[in-house]
C-alpha cells in the first residue's frame, strides 16, 4: 500500500471510529504505523476530532469506565508531531482533570492517571497542564496504595511528568510517596529484577529533580544497587540511558552506590570509544557533569578526557550546541585543568561563548556561575579572560536578579571572577556581589546558609579587592560567621591562609572590622 493510501484509510478510521474505545484504539496503532511525513498530520487530524467529538464526555466516560482511551489519546496527541492541535487538546483535557472530586479521579485508575501526568509534562509552560498535573499529584500523595498496582514504566511516567515543576510541593511530595513505592519494592524477594533499562533509567531522572528529599536519595541508591547488580549488562544500555543515569547519580555523589555506578558506568564509556560519534551534546554534557563529581577516580579522568577529545573533533559543531551544555561541559572539564585535551576543549567552548555573546541572557544563573567558575581554572589563558569579561557584564545586566542566585552561584561568581582582578568589569561586578552577599547577611540568619565551601570561596574572592569597600564589609560579615562556626572546621591550605593575610594586611589603616580580621588572622596563623 501507498504512504498515501496508508494516510488516506488512517483517516478513514479514525472518522468512522464509533466510541472512544474504537478512536483511541485506531490512534495508538497508526502512531506507531505511520511514517515521519504522514505522522504529523495524522495525529493533529487525530487531535482535531478528539476535541470536537469526546472531549465533552469525558466525565461520563469515567463514570462508564472509558477513561483509559482518553488517556492513550492524550498520550499520543500531545507529542511534538500533535503540533498546535495536539498542544491544545492536551491543556483542555489537563482543565477538566483539574476540577475532577477525589471519587471520580480515583475512577480514572493509576495507569491512566500516569499516561495523564506525562502528557501534561510535555506542555509544562501551559497553566492548565500544571494545575491538572497537580490533581494527579494530590490524589498520589493522599491515595498511596494504587502506586502498588504500577510497574516501573508507569511509575517512571508518573514521576517524570511531576518534574517538570520540581519547585511545587505538590509535586515534591508526591515524589516522595513514589520514592517510598521503589524502596518497598526492593525489600521484595526479587527484590528489582523486574524493572526494565527504561524504568531504571526513567526513574533515576525523575528522582533527580528533587536530590534534596531523603526519599528521592534512597530510592537513587536502590536503583543504583540494581543498576551495580546488572553491570555485567551495562553494554546492553542505550548511549542515552547511560548519560542520563550518570547526570542523575551525580546528585548524590556522598552515596557510595551512587559512586560505584558511575564508575563501573565510566568503564563502559571508554568500551565504547568507536561509538562517541553516536552521542548527543547533550549526552555528552550530562557524561562529563557527572564524572566530575569523582574527580579523584582515575576512570572518571579517563572517559572525560576521551570526551574533550571528541568534542575537539567535532568542535564545528559546537554552535548547534545548547547554552547550558556548553556550561556543564566546561563545570566538568575543569575539575582536571592540567589535562591538555579537557584545557583545549574548555578553550574551544570558551571561544563559541565570545561568538554567542548576545545569547548570554538566555542562559540560567547556575549556567553563568559554572562557566565563571569553570574559565577560572585557566586564568592565564587569555581565551578564558576574555570570556570572564562578557560573563561579568552580563552578570552586571542581571544585577536586581541577584536574589535568583544560589549560594553556591553567588560564591563561584565572587571566586571566579577573583582570578581577574585587573580587569574593570570584574571589579565592578564583584562589587554588586558583594551588596547581595550583605544583603543575604540579615540578623535573623546571618550566613548561615551557605556551606563551608560557599564561605571559603567567598572569602578567597573577596580578599582579592582590599581596595573596595563592599568587598570590605562583605568580608566582615563573612568573617564573623566563620569565627562563629570555629576557623579550623574550613581547612584553609596553607597558600591560602598566606593569601588572605596578605589581603587583610592591604586594608586601608582605620577601616571597620579590625578586630575581627586580627582575631581571624592570629587563627590562621594558629592552623598554618
Amino acid at each position: 500500500m501507498s504512504t498515501q493510501a496508508n494516510l488516506t484509510t488512517a483517516l478513514s478510521e479514525i472518522d468512522c471510529a464509533r466510541d472512544i474505545v474504537e478512536f483511541s484504539t485506531v490512534v495508538v496503532a497508526r502512531d506507531k504505523q505511520l511514517r515521519k511525513t504522514d505522522h504529523p498530520v495524522f495525529l493533529q487530524k487525530a487531535a482535531l476530532e478528539f476535541q470536537s467529538r469526546f472531549l465533552s464526555n469525558f466525565e461520563d466516560s469515567i463514570r462508564a469506565g472509558r477513561s483509559w482511551g482518553y488517556a492513550t489519546t492524550c498520550n499520543a496527541v500531545s507529542r511534538k508531531a500533535g503540533g498546535q492541535a495536539g498542544r491544545d487538546v492536551c491543556e483542555r483535557i489537563a482543565s477538566r482533570v483539574s476540577l475532577l472530586d477525589h471519587a471520580l479521579i480515583g475512577k480514572i485508575g493509576i495507569r491512566a492517571l500516569s499516561i495523564f501526568a506525562a502528557s501534561f509534562g510535555r506542555h509544562a509552560s501551559r497553566a492548565e497542564c500544571r494545575k491538572g498535573a497537580i490533581r494527579i499529584a494530590k490524589f498520589c500523595r493522599e491515595e498511596s496504595r494504587p502506586l502498588q498496582e504500577l510497574n516501573n514504566l508507569s511509575l517512571a511516567a508518573l514521576i517524570n511528568g511531576f518534574s517538570k515543576w520540581p519547585e511545587e510541593a505538590d509535586f515534591r511530595q508526591a515524589a516522595v510517596a513514589i520514592a517510598g513505592d521503589v524502596i518497598r519494592r526492593a525489600d521484595r524477594p526479587h527484590q528489582l529484577s523486574d524493572f526494565t533499562q527504561q524504568g531504571l533509567v526513567s526513574l533515576v531522572n525523575g528522582f533527580s529533580k528533587w536530590p534534596d528529599e531523603a526519599a528521592s536519595r534512597q530510592a537513587a541508591a536502590t536503583l543504583a544497587l540494581e543498576v551495580l547488580r546488572r553491570s555485567a549488562k551495562l553494554c546492553e544500555f542505550p548511549q542515552q540511558g547511560l548519560a542520563i543515569l550518570v547526570n542523575g547519580f551525580s546528585k548524590w555523589p556522598e552515596e557510595l552506590a551512587c559512586g560505584q555506578v558511575t564508575i563501573a558506568i565510566a568503564g563502559e564509556v571508554l568500551r565504547r570509544l568507536g561509538r562517541f560519534p553516536e552521542l548527543s551534546e547533550q549526552d555528552l554534557a550530562n557524561l562529563v557533569n557527572g564524572f566530575s563529581k569523582w574527580p579523584e577516580e582515575a576512570v572518571s579522568r579517563q572517559a572525560t578526557v576521551a570526551i574533550a577529545s571528541e568534542l575537539l573533533h567535532r568542535a564545528d559543531q559546537l554552535p548547534h550546541y545548547s547554552q547550558q551544555g556548553l556550561a556543564n561541559l566546561v563545570n566538568g572539564f575543569c575539575k582536571w585543568p592540567e589535562d591538555a585535551a579537557c584545557r583545549k576543549a574548555a578553550i574551544a567552548i570558551a571561544g563559541e561563548v565570545l561568538w554567542r555573546a548576545a545569547q548570554l541572557p538566555h542562559l540560567t544563573q547556575q549556567g553563568l556561575a559554572n562557566l565563571v567558575n569553570g574559565f577560572s581554572k585557566w586564568p592565564e589563558e587569555p581565551a578564558f579572560r576574555r570570556a570572564a569579561v562578557a560573563l561579568a557584564r552580563e552578570v552586571l545586566r542581571r544585577a536586581t536578579q541577584l536574589y535568583d542566585f544560589s549560594q553556591q552561584g553567588l560564591a563561584n561568581l565572587v571566586n571566579g571572577f577573583s582570578n581577574w582582578p585587573e580587569e574593570v568589569p570584574c571589579g565592578q561586578v564583584t562589587v554588586v556581589l558583594a551588596h547581595e552577599v550583605l544583603r543575604r547577611a540579615g540578623p535573623r540568619r546571618g550566613l548561615s546558609d551557605f556551606t563551608a565551601q560557599d564561605l571559603r570561596g567567598l572569602v578567597i574572592g573577596f580578599n582579592k579587592w582590599p581596595q573596595e569597600s563592599a568587598a570590605r564589609q562583605a568580608m566582615i560579615a563573612i568573617v564573623n560567621e566563620i569565627l562563629g562556626r570555629g576557623v579550623r572546621l574550613f581547612d584553609f591550605t596553607k597558600p591560602e591562609s598566606e593569601n588572605l593575610m596578605n589581603g587583610f594586611n592591604r586594608w586601608p589603616q582605620g577601616a571597620a572590622g579590625h578586630e575581627a580580621i586580627a582575631r581571624i588572622i592570629g587563627e590562621l596563623q594558629l592552623t598554618k
